[in-house]
């Protein structure tokens, strides 16, 4: 009999569980029949039992297993490129920073210091569990009854918290068969104004699943809201979505029930069932993505840092800059010059004048009009700490 906490784990994947356990006779009767109906039922229900695998197993920030700093195409630890994209090692990240590490933790643990000493190093300790894949989880920085909550997922307990992140490390069997390819870019880590027991960090994370034959990848951008005690350790954590919860002004408001589960499960579908695709200029890493909201897409321009937006794929309008102008501003952000991008291709970003960007419709096929976002905004502060 399995354990409880091996339930928790794999109970999506028994076939007693899983919404797709009659994928084999799908799969015959799609080979007698044929048809696109058949095809999409069977990856339907695929996709119904990744997504609630996926769910059940993502925990904080869904199966990341990677780690990249706002976009940039190295890792960086006190300055120095340590490794390619998405794969510096716990060993490079420890080396360059253990003597901070140990500070870090020995004010944690106890040591004499302020409160402002350690919510500072407590802000250093995140940004290491970023960059090094929670290898290891710093837990004295984590009360016991420390509680996650997320669209997908709800623990209690460091017990509970420190199994996950171990999960999402890759040091347990069932991270490594369900994900891959999975990276995390930190934006910031920083404290809320007025509130000294509050941190709030921003982050775009994606992933591979790896138990459907097409490989989907999800994308997901938000913040993770942190409080904390009078010792600066985790009291709570929950994680919000742009795509579910991004408000007016910016602000963030939970999201609705099973929200977090179709979000996650619209975009393992296959793409001849998808709604929408991201450009190819974000899936190769020429934009790097910032803000996955439902109506409008944020990026950085890898090549010359700039920050815009353009409409959210399969959001159309009659007056799409005036749209997208509105939503930003909805949101707290400030559109500016007019831009002319080229998703498709090399993803070149031109400022154009109003006029030609109001005659986009008449452009090339893969041209997408979209606005510069004007400082300040909420990645045109200061890199996450060392």
């Amino acid at each position: 009999t399995a354990s409880p906490k091996l339930d928790l784990f794999l109970g999506p994947l028994a076939p007693t569980a899983c919404p797709g356990a009659a994928m084999p006779q799908q799969r015959r009767r799609l080979r007698r029949r044929g048809g696109l109906a058949v095809a999409a039922a069977a990856a339907s229900a695929a996709c119904a039992c990744a997504a609630a695998a996926a769910a059940t197993c993502c925990g904080a920030w869904a199966g990341h297993v990677g780690f990249r700093l706002s976009g940039q195409v190295l890792s960086y630890v006190r300055g120095r490129a340590v490794a390619p994209l998405g794969r510096a090692s716990a060993a490079e990240v420890s080396a360059v920073g253990a003597d901070t590490a140990a500070a870090d933790s020995a004010l944690s643990a106890g040591a004499a210091g302020t409160f402002e000493e350690k919510k500072d190093a407590l802000k250093r300790c995140l940004a290491r569990e970023y960059r090094s894949f929670f290898r290891p989880f710093e837990e004295e920085f984590y009360s016991e009854d420390v509680t996650f909550k997320d669209p997908l997922n709800a623990l209690e307990g460091k017990a509970k918290y420190r199994s996950n992140v171990k999960m999402l490390s890759g040091e347990s069997l069932v991270g490594n068969v369900l994900f891959s390819d999975g990276f995390i870019d930190l934006h910031s880590v920083e404290g809320v104004p007025g509130e000294q027991q509050r941190l709030t960090t921003r982050w775009t994370l994606g992933f591979t699943f790896k138990l459907l034959p097409w490989l989907p990848q999800a994308l997901f951008t938000g913040v993770s809201e942190y409080t904390i005690d009078s010792d600066a350790q985790v009291l709570t954590q929950r994680d919000y979505w742009d795509t579910l919860s991004l408000g007016r002004n910016g602000a963030y408001s939970p999201e609705g029930a099973l929200a977090g589960l179709g979000d996650l499960g619209e975009q393992l579908l296959p793409s001849f069932l998808r709604r929408t695709e991201e450009p190819p200029a974000a899936v190769n890493g020429r934009w790097a993505l910032l803000r996955r909201a439902a109506e409008y897409r944020v990026y950085r321009d890898v090549k010359d840092g700039r920050v815009f937006a353009i409409p959210a794929p399969g959001v159309s309008s009659e007056d799409p800059a005036s749209s997208l102008a509105r939503a930003l501003r909805e949101h707290g952000l400030a559109p500016g010059a007019a831009l002319l991008t080229r998703p498709s291709g090399r993803g070149e970003v031109t400022v154009v004048e109003a006029a030609a960007a109001a005659a986009a419709d008449r452009a090339a096929d893969d041209e997408v009009p979209g606005v510069v976002v004007e400082r300040p905004h909420p990645w045109s502060g200061e890199p996450p700490p060392e």
